[in-house]
């Protein structure tokens, strides 16, 4: 995969695929897999029951929710569970009561956070183009996060406190992140070559974690020619296609690149 150049912030601005989370010490004689480990606000998770020292299929393993079974049964069965808002903690307690007529319980909370990436490439588009526009081969994208991370009392917390670790891949972008680097500006890979950018957002002591995925994917640039009134200005609304009807003895045209990387030259 083509590395993207990363370009050095002046100034800090304010503003997922799932991974497993393993919640246990090795001491631990029971333990129980969350997945996704960073779940978003009223999403589904995953709690999965695990042990290397007691045998769960002879065992009777329960999981509660805060204080509620929602599952009791025998073996290493998962059970779904369905978190709150951002800021609302859920606890999640897994006991098993093993062969031995012994009980053993672990349990974690578990508190929502949110953040989005917006995807903001800079290509040439028509000044009264609507939306964003695509990604260039190899052009400038600027991607934001705004990140919804909040206190066990539900207080927001300032987006500037919390640290950015950004990922190419597998690779850290070292030098973009770090606390309130919420803005990473790159140059997008070849045509062809997509990047997968991953954007972890966590409090300085990681007590919340939140988590973002996005592909970066370059398009071919095109060329539309509209029709040019000296009174109205360009027709933007209809592109010409393969042919024009002359209807008087001239015309005026004017022609836009979308989605170079910089304005390219155009001859007629």
């Amino acid at each position: 995969m083509r590395m993207l150049k990363i370009s050095m912030m002046v100034a800090a601005l304010l503003f997922a695929l799932p991974v497993a989370a393993q919640y246990s010490t090795q001491d631990e004689p029971v333990s129980f897999i969350l997945t996704p480990s960073y779940p978003r606000p009223y999403q589904s998770v995953t709690v999965s029951p695990r042990s290397s020292l007691i045998d769960l299929t002879a065992s009777t393993v329960t999981i509660s929710v805060n204080g509620v079974a929602v599952q009791k049964g025998t073996g290493t069965q998962a059970a779904t569970v369905t978190v709150g808002g951002v800021g609302e903690t859920t606890k999640i307690t897994v006991s098993v009561k093993g062969p031995d007529g012994k009980t053993y319980t672990t349990r974690t909370s578990v508190r929502p956070a949110d953040v989005s990436l917006v995807v903001e490439p800079n290509t040439t588009v028509h000044p009264l183009y609507q939306g964003l526009p695509l990604v260039a081969s190899e052009g400038s994208v600027r991607l934001v996060a705004i990140a919804d991370l909040r206190t066990s009392i539900n207080k927001p917390i300032d987006p500037s406190t919390l640290v950015y670790q950004w990922k190419l891949g597998s690779k850290i972008l070292t030098s973009a992140s770090g606390i309130g680097r919420s803005v990473l500006v790159a140059t997008a890979p070849i045509r062809y070559r997509d990047a997968d950018i991953t954007l972890t957002v966590s409090t300085p002591d990681s007590g919340i974690v939140a988590e973002a995925k996005t592909r970066i994917s370059p398009v071919d640039p095109l060329v539309r020619i509209y029709s040019f009134d000296p009174l109205l200005g360009p027709d933007y609304d209809h592109a010409i296609g393969a042919s024009f009807s002359l209807l008087t003895t001239e015309a005026s045209f004017r022609a836009v690149p979308y989605f170079f990387a910089a304005p390219p030259t155009i001859e007629w």
